[in-house]
């Protein structure tokens, strides 16, 4: 059986930034915070979603992973009609010629100023 290993554990609240199980890394819902902070970058959701794939890729780096080996997404929306297009374009940036599995749903989130979170799945090198 494999162990399994936390990626940036947090004190203060029951969750880790990724879980590590065998060769697959599960990386938590990531918001566009400021590195090492809960400040959220300014801007709208265009910004915010470039701040979360900086985190997401800090995190899968941590793992020994990368945006390359990913192979599930999940985009939460508050707001699906106005800002699809600009998460989406965002994420074709990140992503380059990569096509993992996807979802994008429309959600409420823990704070009235976050308008996006993604977590993902990716294998670890």
């Amino acid at each position: 059986m494999s162990s399994i290993k936390l990626v940036r554990p947090l004190e203060s609240i029951p969750l880790s930034g990724a879980v590590i199980h065998g060769n697959v890394v599960y990386v938590s819902g990531q918001v566009g915070f400021k590195a090492g902070t809960s400040e959220l970058v300014e801007g709208g959701v265009a910004e915010q979603c470039r701040q979360t794939m900086a985190n997401i890729d800090e995190i899968l780096k941590e793992a020994g992973s990368s945006p390359l080996q990913i192979v599930r997404c999940g985009v939460y929306l508050v707001n699906i009609q106005r800002d699809f297009a600009a998460m989406n374009e965002c994420y074709c940036q990140w992503m380059g010629e990569h096509r993992p599995a996807r979802s994008t749903i429309g959600v409420e989130l823990a704070r009235p100023d976050i308008l996006v979170e993604i977590d993902c799945v990716a294998g670890v090198s």
